[in-house]
Order: C-alpha cells, then structure tokens, then sequence
C-alpha cells in the first residue's frame, strides 16, 4: 500500500474518527475498571480541557508472532495545558476492523 492507497484507505474507513472516539471510550472505560489507576494517573487532570492531535498513520507489518500481522496504528497526541501528556494508539486491520489500543504516558 503506498500513501496515496493508505491516505485513501484511512478516509474510506473514517479512521481518525474512530481513533478519536475509541480515545474517549478508552478514557471512560479506564476510570470505570481501574479506578485507583485512573487516579494516580489523570487525578489533577480536567479531561474536558484535553486536545487531541493525530501526530501519524502507519502501516505496520509485524514479525513478533508465528504469522506476519499486518495493521495500521493511528497515534494520537494528547495535549493537557499546552504539555504532551500522553500518547493514544489505536490499531486496525487492513478491512478496517478495530484490533486493540493502548495508552502511553510521556509526563
């Protein structure tokens, strides 16, 4: 797939839509099933005032299991009070199916 053909692939799925609403879902799942962690982690944090920026969408082939996977990850910058507090990424499959997602810290 070249850019223009992952470009294209993107908009057809409505992938950064998506990203952005798993983000959300992400956010409320995560204070709901791991709250003592939710706290420690975003406890000062007004999630009404955080900005989300796609920084990159990549087509990824990856060797780590028995099979090749191939997948393409939307990474999402969040910004509280103008500082990266966090990197979102969420990953789909070439049909454009969700596979998985995960939250990185980076304060």
């Amino acid at each position: 797939m070249n850019t223009d053909e992952l470009l294209n692939w993107a908009s057809t799925n409505d992938i950064i839509e998506r990203a952005k609403k798993a983000f959300w879902s992400y956010m409320e799942n995560y204070k709901m099933e791991e709250p003592d962690e939710y706290r420690e982690l975003f406890n000062n944090v007004d999630l009404n005032l955080l900005d989300t920026n796609i920084s990159k969408i990549s087509l990824t082939i990856s060797y780590r299991f028995d099979e090749p996977i191939s997948f393409v990850s939307v990474f999402i910058e969040i910004i509280y009070e103008e500082e990266e507090l966090c990197i979102y990424e969420s990953l789909f499959s070439l049909d454009g199916s969700e596979l998985d997602d995960y939250l990185r810290m980076t304060n």
